[in-house]
């Protein structure tokens, strides 16, 4: 624990309506002193979070000491509402724990078909699953549990449901792991662009995997704001000046 947290002034806080007020660390004191600050470039600079690197050893690489480890957190408003960004195997390891099912896109309307629950069957795969999730912006269906001598649905054969007495069907035009499924499609200028999911895909819009996505959004998480050596230090002694000492 850092030595900061010792000095840091004690409010009564409650944790929930119903709860009892306790005695907590008033830490917001020295975020409003960080928030006066953080957008003065005199008192910051750059750095970039490299593969593998702990807080704390930032910390002490740049201030020689790991107490000011909670500074990237509260210099940097994306790492202290997402976190500090992952290793990439640490990142893989949680796309493969988060994106489970199979995703199969088609050009057929199915906005009235095809629903969360329903069992589908691939009708030369013979591999079935039940569909988790739709979305009909891009002409996506996500599907789960997946059982048959295949291991997957294959890209262009015609996908069943059997409903009462009806069977709904549908032509797929491919089919992939959820972690390489299209998220959405960017143009030349890096927008979103949305697309006519009952049309062929534009081949001149480029699609986002959902790997690349996650990839992507870590990857933002490594560019940071870092306080000077001198700044980092002058700053504390005014918040000891002003909030501990009085």
């Amino acid at each position: 624990m850092s030595t900061y947290f010792k000095n840091m002034p004690f409010v009564p806080y409650s944790f929930g309506a119903n709860l009892p007020e306790v005695t907590f660390t008033n830490i917001s004191v020295y975020v409003d002193l960080i928030d006066q600050i953080k957008d003065n470039i005199a008192f910051y600079r750059f750095y970039y979070i490299q593969e593998g690197d702990r807080p704390d050893q930032i910390s002490n690489k740049l201030y020689g000491t790991t107490d000011y480890y909670w500074t990237f957190y509260l210099l940097n408003d994306h790492l202290r509402e997402q976190g500090w960004p992952l290793t990439y195997d640490s990142l893989t390891r949680l796309i493969d724990k988060d994106l489970t099912h199979t995703v199969v896109e088609t050009k057929d309307v199915f906005a009235n078909k095809m629903k969360v629950g329903q069992t589908v069957t691939g009708s030369s795969s013979g591999v079935s699953g039940t569909i988790a999730h739709r979305n009909l912006d891009l002409g996506q269906l996500y599907i789960k549990d997946l059982q048959g001598a295949e291991s997957t649905f294959r890209s262009n054969e015609v996908l069943t449901s059997q409903v009462g007495e009806s069977v709904e069907s549908i032509t797929l035009i491919s089919s992939a792991a959820e972690k390489n499924s299209v998220r959405y499609y960017i143009d030349g200028n890096n927008e979103h662009y949305d697309i006519d999911p009952h049309a062929d895909r534009p081949n001149n819009k480029t699609p986002v995997t959902q790997l690349e996505y996650y990839m992507a959004e870590n990857d933002k998480l490594k560019a940071i704001r870092i306080l000077k050596p001198d700044a980092v230090r002058d700053i504390f002694r005014e918040f000891q000046d002003k909030f501990i000492n009085g």
